[in-house]
């Protein structure tokens, strides 16, 4: 009995010892509104939320409130949730909190990104992000968004549903796959209308490998004049689907 005593305090002391000595695995969870750098390419210039540049590379994990502006790079974010976002050249993000503020998980005021929203079960939150003229929710899609130089807002749709609301003006449109909408400053989101060439949803790839061709490579001018419009993709990061 003596002896049996002795051992359970024996290997109670063992793993006291080996807590302290940081032999027990710690959590690996995210705090809300942090992503990390799954993939990248090109120049792409991060900040701190305390305003310091940050050495980006694969891995590297950022917290809300970083600042992330691409020029002729590209970076592809896992977020907290599990949901993927391709910061695409020359457009400027601020990661948010969606426990804080207006519930955004991101900011988009400039440039383009594609998203693989991650679905939301139950009485989840939506994922919602903004921009400087419209409001996005979903609740597990693909989608694109595009700020251009005047802040008109123009939000494309892969898969699930996408609403789109503007800030001061009428309702809200919900937009299905397929189809697009645009919001400018002080008006309501446009009647959604159809993608071009969605015979060609399945080829579409946003960007290359690092390293390799990306999206100035593909975007080209047809013979009339007007631009291509990419369809959906297989995943909003590059040639690979990333895990």
């Amino acid at each position: 009995m003596i002896a049996t005593r002795h051992l359970c305090v024996g290997l109670l002391t063992i793993l006291v010892l080996a807590g302290a000595n940081g032999q027990t695995p710690q959590p690996t969870t995210l705090p809300a509104g942090s992503a990390t750098i799954a993939d990248m390419k090109g120049d792409v210039q991060i900040h701190s939320p305390q305003g310091e540049s940050v050495n980006a590379q694969r891995g590297t994990a950022l917290a809300a409130e970083s600042k992330i502006d691409t020029a002729k790079g590209s970076v592809l974010l896992n977020l907290e949730d599990g949901s993927q976002v391709l910061v695409k050249s020359n457009s400027h993000v601020v990661l948010k909190a969606p426990t804080q503020g207006k519930g955004y998980w991101l900011e988009l005021l400039m440039g383009k990104i594609n998203a693989k929203v991650q679905k939301r079960l139950g009485n989840a939150p939506s994922f919602r992000m903004g921009t400087p003229t419209a409001v996005i929710t979903v609740r597990g899609t693909r989608f694109a968004v595009e700020v251009d130089k005047k802040e008109r807002t123009q939000v494309e749709v892969f898969e699930g549903l996408v609403e789109v609301a503007g800030f001061f003006h009428g309702a809200p449109v919900m937009v299905r796959p397929g189809f697009s909408t645009g919001v400018e400053h002080n008006h309501a989101p446009e009647p959604p209308h159809g993608l071009e060439n969605r015979e060609n949803e399945n080829r579409w790839n946003p960007a290359g490998p690092p390293g390799g061709h990306g999206e100035e490579d593909r975007d080209h001018t047809r013979p009339n004049g007007s631009h291509s419009t990419p369809q959906t993709p297989d995943s909003p990061g590059h040639d690979h689907d990333p895990e």
